[in-house]
């Protein structure tokens, strides 16, 4: 006997929103408070980056757990991952005692660890992270409003046991921060985007692989996704797309959306399939289409996760066949807008992301 297929989906029913107590099309701020419990059997985090005028780039993390241990305790860490215009890095994390539930609302963005928060106010998230010698703040103003790829909740087996949701709180932000470490202080002036997960089951078991790109290019703002589940799920593949410019979402249908991979090979690091060129296919009408390209170039990280294991862990880990990998790529993102025949076409350097959780090399794109 076979094995049997369970139900994979993105949640878009009438009867999902009204379970949800969401509304379609109408995201709204009380989204972005705290979704779960933050103790054992889930996870949850803010995440946060941005992009400045100087070169510098700034990633900070809020979890209620120790990163993605879904099964541990509660656990509120906080991360920053500070990648200096010369290439250098400067990292800092605080965690608070285990056990403890993280201090945050669940009508609001609210969220402190430590001496870190971040906070919705009056249209804008207001970001601060202090630790060590290093202080950063933030004031992150909305270009886009908030969105979210139908309900934003991804529900796994037949009886909808299991939930992958994401929430974007910020798909574009103007921001300005002061940066100080040690006793230099910097002002910065960039963009950036926040968004927000949290689910009931560790992710592996549900998803196989994706690939996650957000770009912008000559004034549109892209975000890009191709989520294949797990192999208990038929590896079915969940797209995401939407593209919007000037403050407004253009299109973002995902039953529309059609995803292509070309010039595939094995990763000579993480041993993995990887595809050089991404295509992402969104049909608004019959004389309508937008198609974004994301053609690779090369890798700026190439790493196993497993490295975040303790090692007796990332032993039976390997033993058990799983060896997630992470790679983040830097390319070309290739927009093509085709209206009534005409063809324009625009290009700009762009970062995205392959997360690969399993050892499988099957050939399962293009499904």
């Amino acid at each position: 006997m076979g094995n049997i297929i369970k139900r994979a989906r993105l949640a878009n029913a009438d009867d999902d929103y009204k379970q949800l107590n969401i509304l379609p099309e109408q995201p709204l701020p009380r989204e972005d408070g705290m979704r779960t419990h933050g103790r054992e059997g889930s996870y949850e985090w803010w995440y946060t980056d941005a992009e400045f005028e100087d070169g510098t780039t700034i990633v900070t993390i809020f979890f209620t757990k120790n990163y993605f241990d879904v099964p541990g305790p509660a656990h509120p860490t906080v991360d920053i991952d500070i990648t200096h215009p010369d290439g250098t890095k400067t990292t800092q994390s605080f965690q608070e005692p285990r056990g403890t539930v993280t201090n945050a609302k669940s009508d609001i963005c609210d969220v402190n660890i430590g001496n870190s928060y971040l906070k919705y106010e009056d249209g804008k998230y207001i970001l601060h992270f202090e630790q060590g010698d290093v202080k950063y703040h933030a004031t992150m103003t909305s270009k886009l409003p908030m969105w979210r790829p139908d309900t934003g909740h991804w529900f796994y087996g037949d009886q909808d046991e299991h939930f992958f949701a994401w929430f974007v709180a910020q798909p574009s932000a103007v921001i300005d921060a002061t940066l100080t470490i040690g006793n230099t202080t910097t002002k910065l002036k960039g963009t950036g985007y926040h968004d927000h997960n949290w689910g009931n089951i560790s992710m592996n078991k549900l998803m196989n692989h994706w690939y996650w790109g957000r770009a912008k290019v000559e004034g549109f703002d892209i975000i890009a996704c191709d989520i294949i589940a797990e192999k208990n799920y038929g590896y079915k593949r969940l797209p995401v797309f939407m593209i919007a410019k000037d403050g407004e979402i253009l299109t973002d249908d995902q039953s529309l959306t059609q995803v292509t991979r070309e010039d595939t090979f094995e990763h000579p690091i993480n041993k993995k399939f990887m595809d050089n060129h991404l295509v992402y296919k969104q049909p608004v009408s019959k004389k309508e289409t937008y198609t974004v390209e994301f053609i690779r170039k090369r890798d700026i990280v190439a790493v196993s996760l497993l490295g975040k294991l303790p090692r007796f862990k990332a032993t039976v880990a390997k033993l058990l066949g799983a060896n997630p990998t992470y790679t983040r790529i830097l390319g070309e993102v290739r927009l093509t807008h085709d209206k009534d025949g005409v063809k324009e076409v625009y290009t700009h350097e762009g970062l995205w992301e392959q997360m690969f959780f399993g050892n499988n090399k099957e050939s399962i794109i293009n499904k």
